[in-house]
């Protein structure tokens, strides 16, 4: 006040003056903040941490220190140990041959979260009405070459109510899919190319695409799809959605009979299911009609592109 009355500067230029100096003063002594329990989460955090520099969300070359502050930014946590402790707010397919860990597993889903935070709003609501019409247009997607493949099937399903994302997998969060409810009745599903081929792909897609039919998701809140646990029931009717879906069940059911895996056979059934052939030879494989090393050839494997 007295700078004021002497100067004739008005007093908010003065505590502006002040709040920028303490904020300047809390940058400078920031690091000081970061936890020995935060520099071993970001020795856990390596995959991660390679991911986001090759994103260019990190730079190249930063300290330990400095490196665990960005992270602080980027995922909007006061302390990056706490990502253990992240409850997802949505429902992802888990495998049960691989280790979980929480600290990893957290930094995936809030990569989801951003992911769904950014997308654009989607202008009408998923009805299971529609959803015959849905798996006609992402089978086109899929027997289509020339596709972009996730820009294809985020713009079908954005125009049923499903925002769509691809997010790279790391080692210790081993899930194949996520999907949560918004408040706006919007559903954000993502999906990685963990295990590789294009049949696992599609299956996870239509799988969780089944847990919407289904009203698994049913609320905002959390649900959690692992392949063994308390939900047994809620998916096995997901998977048996994901496999009505992409073959009809009486044409396939002929299909088995007439016992004909030539490639000739595959390949004309899968025309008149319109889907890609190897979402025919992964479902024989897996139901051990043919070995796994038959006509992997034929296989499509899906990978991330380089930076």
């Amino acid at each position: 006040m007295a700078l004021e009355y002497a100067l004739g500067v008005p007093k908010s230029f003065w505590l502006n003056l002040q709040a920028n100096y303490d904020a300047a003063l809390l940058e400078l002594n920031e690091e000081e903040t970061v936890t020995d329990d935060e520099r071993k989460a970001l020795s856990g955090l390596t995959d991660v941490v390679k991911y986001l520099r090759r994103c260019k969300m990190l730079p190249e070359k930063q300290s330990k220190n400095d490196t665990i502050l960005t992270i602080r930014k980027i995922f909007h946590i006061s302390n990056i140990s706490n990502l253990a402790a992240i409850t997802p707010t949505g429902a992802f397919r888990v495998s049960s041959k691989a280790h979980i860990d929480p600290l990893v597993m957290g930094a995936w889903i809030r990569l989801c979260e951003m992911l769904g935070d950014r997308k654009p709003p989607v202008h009408t609501q998923f009805s299971a009405d529609r959803v015959d019409e849905l798996t006609q247009n992402l089978k086109a997607v899929m027997v289509n070459q020339s596709a972009e493949l996730q820009k294809d099937i985020a713009n079908v399903l954005s125009s049923y109510g499903i925002k769509f994302s691809v997010v790279k997998n790391f080692r210790g969060a081993p899930v194949h899919g996520y999907i949560s409810l918004g408040r706006d009745g919007s559903y954000h599903m993502v999906l990685t190319i963990r295990g590789a081929y294009a049949d696992i792909f599609w299956f996870s897609l239509f799988h969780e695409i089944g847990h919407i039919v289904n009203g698994d998701i049913s609320k905002v809140g959390v649900y959690i799809d692992t392949i063994e646990g308390n939900d047994e029931a809620k998916e096995n009717a997901a998977d048996m959605f994901a496999r009505d879906a992409l073959l009809n069940a009486t044409d396939y059911k002929l299909f088995v009979a007439r016992g004909d895996y030539s490639i000739v056979a595959i390949e004309s059934f899968a025309r008149t299911q319109r889907v890609a052939p190897y979402v025919i030879i992964g479902r024989l494989q897996k139901e051990e009609r043919i070995s796994y090393a038959m006509y992997n050839n034929y296989k499509l494997r899906y990978k991330w592109a380089d930076a």
